[in-house]
């Protein structure tokens, strides 16, 4: 493969890119009388109180740290307030605590507030730079300090009490400027407080970033939907008798159902769950170094590999759900345990073509997601036949 092309295989997070076959889904589709969303005029005087008093969450932690930066775009924003000019609708979610986060609009309010701090000023106006060019919101004439106060919003909130995997939907539906937000950062949006912090915390871990080489890039959450991919798959695991309890091609439901699992959870529980995780990054670490879930098929036991590849999505899954079960004793030769443990992931890549297709194409799959899994299990058993 062209190297050159290789390196836009990629989402851009340092993991590959995935291809998911389309399903009709056999979910009972929700139930719209539950659909939860109030319509409200807001003043912009009344949102910035909120926003001072910390009612109205400008900086989710599940939203990317992006804000306008060009000039002309932020000035023509607020003339559009002085002209009167409506602009498009925000959507909020407001949570169990009655906290509202903002989903759709955050560019534009934090433009807004940043405006009535006097954090910038006014530039290439198009119909009142003559009058207010090159002025802060402290610096405008009265009228057009009135002008921004009384502008009305139209607010829509979704309110907590919306079932999630409806929420789920709604959410991906209303992102209308920006970019989308992803399906993790819509997770991360349902998620408690504690649980964003848990999820967060396992994909800063040292055990998560060694075992990738602090190759996945955290800005849009593609770590934690890693660590999120792990726990669903682990949930999913029988470890006795191998089976794996995914049936209905769906990815993204099943990520969402684990979630949904993983949001209940105590504290003890997570507490626990995160010492599975640890360990089996541990123990993928521990097998195959700084080359682990990446998907090589040629290995060169003197020279090992000329060019870094890519975190594999599925691979990372089976490998780390099937290794968090085993005991992996202090080896003195690592080295050779690495040398064996790539040479046969590396000769499986090469001579099962089902096995290597089923990493990228397909990857929703069920009976592909099955296969990986169940020659994952057999290669990790290969393994260690020959390690002890």
């Amino acid at each position: 493969m062209n190297e050159h092309l290789e390196l836009f295989e990629s989402d851009g997070d340092g993991t590959e890119v995935e291809e998911q076959d389309e399903f009709e889904s056999d979910e009972t589709p929700f139930d719209a009388e539950k659909i939860r969303i109030e319509q409200r005029m807001l003043s912009l005087k009344y949102m910035k109180e909120l926003i001072d008093t910390k009612y109205l969450n400008l900086s989710p932690d599940f939203q990317r740290n992006k804000v306008w930066k060009e000039a002309k775009r932020k000035s023509l924003l607020i003339e559009s307030l002085m002209l009167r000019i409506p602009i498009p609708a925000f959507y909020f979610y407001e949570d169990e605590d009655s906290l509202l986060n903002v989903i759709d609009g955050l560019q534009r309010l934090n433009t807004i507030n940043d405006f009535l701090d006097d954090k910038f000023r006014l530039k290439n106006l198009q119909y009142l730079q003559e009058v207010c060019g090159g002025k802060t919101f402290s610096e405008l004439d009265n009228k057009y300090k009135t002008r921004i106060y009384m502008t009305q919003f139209s607010v829509n909130v979704i309110d907590a009490r919306t079932p999630s995997q409806v929420k789920y939907d709604l959410f991906r539906r209303i992102n209308t400027g920006g970019v989308p937000l992803n399906s993790q950062e819509i997770r991360n949006s349902i998620a408690k407080p504690h649980v964003r912090k848990f999820l967060k915390r396992l994909a800063n871990s040292k055990e998560f970033l060694l075992a990738t080489d602090n190759g996945v890039n955290d800005i849009r959450m593609s770590a934690q939907e890693l660590v999120l991919r792990f726990i669903a798959f682990y949930l999913a695991y029988d470890f006795d008798s191998h089976e794996l309890k995914y049936y209905k091609s769906d990815l993204e439901l099943f990520i969402d159902k684990a979630f949904e699992q993983v949001n209940k959870m105590s504290i003890q529980e997570l507490d626990e769950m995160e010492q599975e995780f640890i360990f089996a990054m541990s123990n993928v670490y521990k097998l195959f170094g700084k080359y682990s879930f990446r998907k090589y098929d040629k290995f060169d036991r003197e020279n090992g590999y000329k060019k870094k590849k890519l975190v594999n999505k599925s691979l990372f899954t089976s490998l780390s759900v099937i290794l968090s079960q085993y005991e992996i004793d202090d080896i003195e030769d690592k080295q050779e345990i690495l040398k064996i443990a790539l040479e046969k992931l590396s000769d499986l890549v090469t001579k099962d073509e089902q096995f290597s297709s089923c990493l990228t194409v397909g990857t929703n799959v069920a009976r592909n997601v099955q296969y990986n899994f169940y020659q994952v299990r057999l290669l990790v058993e290969e393994i260690f036949d020959e390690i002890y």
